[in-house]
């Protein structure tokens, strides 16, 4: 929304590990030098752990992008895997094609791979992302990978990243082999002040915004300890600041507008010190923005709601009173793995069927539904109740995808989203959360054909507030709904748009598709 009116080429402070981002710290230019010192001795294992947060992803991929081309790599982003699969990912990443499929016909063609390598003097490194996640067996696997050497050095150089519990657990007696084994390691600490206020200009500047927008010193102070020097909690944080500036027309930020962002990514009454400020609610709470609203002129072949996609849905009657019969309680298969799925959707085409799927679940072709894009947190969706398109993100692609958010089940662990199978797939909220931009597309019919700025839209907005306990009236009224908007984490101007609009829709008796489920 704000790049154009701060004239940045791109957000600044997106949560993808993007290496040109990467701030180099004295704790990163040391974690970096440790990478490379494992990688020139050919020696044993290097691990580096850190925080969630703490830029481990990014410095890999800083790591990955300043090798060589006569060093060859494997790189495992997601380790819960069995040894075979491990292996296999392996051979995928160096193009190596084993004989058979036995464990011992997979480490055969590694073993050969690796020593062709050494006699032309090439390097191969495996780098293990969010390690702490490997089984005890597959990390008995990764040991015995590394006994591939000749008698003067090894043929493979290991990099285990991952969060603080990796230290735990390279601690247990039972891997004291692989513990014994490491020579070099290093724990990357959160930024301090000065460095928090270094890494904020720094993207600012790789954005194209150098002198066009500016963080106080004060703003500063207070992102560092609202954020706790984290550097995903810095990135949300100073990404709301900046919508807030932008809202507010200003590029100026101050220490006012931080605070308020650390409010809405918190999703709390006040802010909080960086003690409290853990990653996991900031993560899980950014706040509503606004965005832009525009007309579908064409309806899709209805979809089913659930559990498939593929049935005509349920038409809604223009009554106000008429409410939408739930869907049958699908049945609960295993929890799909989200990150496979969205490693093979299409930005363009992906966005496309997710809307036709939402706009499916309204039940009539020919309503004209508006569209509202808002950047929310997953406590809002559930609160507008609205089937939704979010814009999901994979750490591996450098572009975004899209899903449709068609139910909960009871539980509230568990959601169902469509990828343009015709089948829902059953997956764990929490996934689904952590790999979605919170970037999100909501579908929404003006039942009374209100519109915006007109008499009877604030008649009508008035009676809706009143009936939600919000008493409009007189001067009062913009007051009652600014109350409101700051309820439903809406910017609380007092101006009754089209996202507000939705949201009193959505809180009210009109008939409409919901994300609620029976239980299965």
């Amino acid at each position: 929304m704000y790049e154009s009116y701060y004239g940045f080429s791109e957000k600044p402070f997106n949560l993808t590990p993007d290496p040109k981002y990467l701030y180099l710290s004295a704790r990163h230019t040391e974690a970096f030098a440790h990478l490379e010192f494992g990688r020139r001795e050919r020696g044993g294992f290097v691990v580096i752990t850190g925080e969630v947060g703490t830029g481990k992803t990014t410095l890999a991929r800083y790591f990955l992008a300043h090798l060589d081309g006569e060093t060859a790599t494997a790189v495992i982003l997601y380790p819960a895997v069995t040894a075979a699969e491990l292996l296999r990912s392996i051979l995928d990443d160096l193009h190596v094609v084993p004989i058979g499929t036995s464990l011992k016909d997979l480490v055969d063609a590694l073993h050969r791979f690796l020593l062709e390598s050494r006699t032309a003097r090439r390097n191969v490194v495996l780098l293990i992302d969010e390690a702490q996640d490997l089984a005890p067996d597959v990390l008995e696997q990764v040991r015995l990978i590394s006994n591939l050497e000749t008698d003067t050095e090894k043929l493979i150089q290991i990099i285990l990243m991952g969060q603080s519990e990796l230290r735990e657990m390279l601690a247990q007696r039972n891997l004291r082999q692989i513990a014994q084994r490491v020579t070099a390691r290093y724990h990357l600490m959160p930024l301090n002040r000065i460095e928090t206020g270094d890494y904020v200009r720094h993207r600012l500047a790789v954005a194209g915004g150098e002198g066009k927008v500016v963080f106080t010193t004060g703003a500063l102070t207070a992102v560092h300890g609202l954020s706790g020097g984290i550097p995903r909690l810095i990135n949300l944080i100073c990404d709301r600041a900046l919508l807030g500036g932008y809202v507010q027309g200003t590029r100026i930020i101050h220490a006012a507008l931080v605070n308020r962002a650390a409010l809405e990514v918190k999703g709390d009454e006040r802010p909080q010190r960086s003690g409290l400020l853990r990653y996991a609610v900031g993560l899980g709470a950014l706040a509503f923005v606004a965005a832009a609203a525009f007309l579908w002129a064409r309806g899709v072949v209805p979809l089913p709601s659930v559990p498939t996609l593929a049935a005509p849905a349920t038409t809604l009657a223009s009554s106000p009173t008429t409410t939408v019969p739930a869907p049958p309680a699908p049945a609960r298969p295993p929890a799909a793995d989200l990150e496979p799925v969205l490693l093979g959707l299409a930005h363009d085409a992906s966005r496309d069927v997710a809307v036709a799927e939402v706009r499916a679940l309204w039940g009539n072709p020919a309503a004209r539904l508006q569209t509202t894009v808002l950047r929310t947190h997953m406590d809002q969706v559930r609160r507008l109740d609205l089937p939704v398109v979010l814009e999901m993100f994979h750490p591996t692609r450098r572009d975004t995808c899209f899903l449709s958010l068609v139910g909960f089940e009871e539980d509230g662990e568990t959601a169902w989203v469509g990828n343009g199978s015709g089948t829902p797939l059953r997956v764990g909220v929490a996934q689904l959360d952590r790999l979605w931009t919170r970037q999100a597309i909501f579908l929404w019919q003006d039942f009374e054909a209100l519109g915006t700025g007109s008499r009877r839209s604030a008649t009508w907005a008035r009676e809706k507030l009143a009936r939600l306990g919000y008493q409009a009236s007189g001067a009062d009224a913009s007051n009652a709904l600014a109350r409101f908007q700051q309820d439903v984490n809406l910017v609380p101007d007092g101006v009754l748009g089209n996202r507000t609009i939705m949201a009193l829709y959505s809180l009210s008796d009109y008939p409409r598709p919901r994300l609620r489920r029976e239980a299965s």
